[in-house]
């Protein structure tokens, strides 16, 4: 029997269809689970954990590595709007809970125990982005 794991969640399932097709080109058999509950009712997304991406256990370290290649070659087209280089670095900073009742409540509130928060910083001039800049 196959297994499958989750290797992205998302808020949004543009996005989420957006790195679908980039790993289904590659030929990596994958799918999205609970697309359609969450973006019907968007309210259910900390209890489920948004909507997650799931491939092949095979096929994780593969799917993962070909996402932050994309992700790294997009960011090399986007220009800091301080200082207008095209050194964009994506940072994620994780949170992990400790105890039982931090984990709980990050559980109901995010609907995970390790909190993620993905920002942006110029390489050049160190300026930080909370999103992607645009112009």
């Amino acid at each position: 029997m196959k297994q499958f794991i989750a290797i992205r969640t998302y808020n949004n399932y543009i996005n989420a269809n957006m790195e679908l097709g980039v790993v289904q080109q590659s030929g990596i058999h994958c799918y999205l689970q609970d697309e359609y509950t969450l973006t019907i009712d968007p309210l259910l997304i900390p209890a489920l954990g948004g909507i997650k991406l799931m491939v092949l256990t095979m096929d994780a370290h593969k799917a993962l590595r070909m996402l932050e290649e994309n992700d790294t070659r997009y960011l090399e087209r986007i220009a800091c709007t301080s200082c207008g280089k095209l050194t964009l670095q994506k940072v994620i900073n994780r949170k992990t809970h400790q105890g039982f009742v931090a984990k709980l409540w990050s559980r109901i509130v995010n609907g995970e125990t390790v909190e993620e928060q993905i920002s942006f910083r110029c390489y050049h001039c160190g300026k930080a982005f909370e999103a992607i800049p645009s112009e």
